[in-house]
């Protein structure tokens, strides 16, 4: 690989990285304005440990700008129309944008811009550790669920033969 085409990569990836922390522009705009092919970039940052630092505190800066961007258009005045009426369409536009931002932040940065869930109990109205004691005796209180030792066979099912040793079933109901 030639010496000077390296050096014109580094060049245009720092370049690249430049332009993402100036103009708090995406990595894809950024590689277009210099000139470069997204994939390429990349292929650069990891070549370099020293780029790939860059790119992450440009990646970094560029979510800080997007979340100031939040408290901006969330902060900005709603204009009022000529008949003293606030723009719906003006302030759901910038709820669009807000919770697009938001979104966003959250997907590539969760930890710090993620929502955070608490799975931690601090109900202390509900407390198992009285009822465990009391558990044993409840026990004692249901029926006996062990089985009954089934009865022989014989005496168990009705006999179907009458004293005569015929059949005493549906079809010989009628016969008699």
């Amino acid at each position: 690989m030639d010496v000077k085409n390296m050096a014109d990569r580094e060049t245009l990836a720092q370049a690249v990285v430049d332009s993402m922390v100036t103009n708090g522009q995406s990595l894809r705009k950024c590689c277009i304005q210099v000139g470069i092919d997204p994939a390429r970039f990349l292929r650069a940052v990891d070549a370099s440990p020293e780029l790939a630092k860059q790119y992450a505190r440009a990646r970094q800066a560029l979510l800080d700008k997007m979340a100031d961007e939040i408290l901006e258009l969330a902060d900005a005045p709603v204009p009022v129309l000529d008949n003293g009426a606030t723009d719906n369409a003006l302030v759901r536009q910038r709820q669009l944008q807000v919770d697009t931002r938001k979104w966003f932040l959250s997907k590539l940065a969760p930890k710090v811009y993620g929502d955070r869930l608490d799975v931690s109990v601090s109900d202390n109205r509900i407390s198992i550790t009285g009822a465990l004691p009391a558990a044993p005796s409840r026990l004692l209180d249901v029926v006996d669920v062990t089985p009954l030792a089934l009865p022989s066979a014989s005496s168990a099912l009705p006999s179907a033969l009458d004293d005569e040793g015929e059949g005493v079933g549906p079809s010989d109901k009628g016969q008699r």
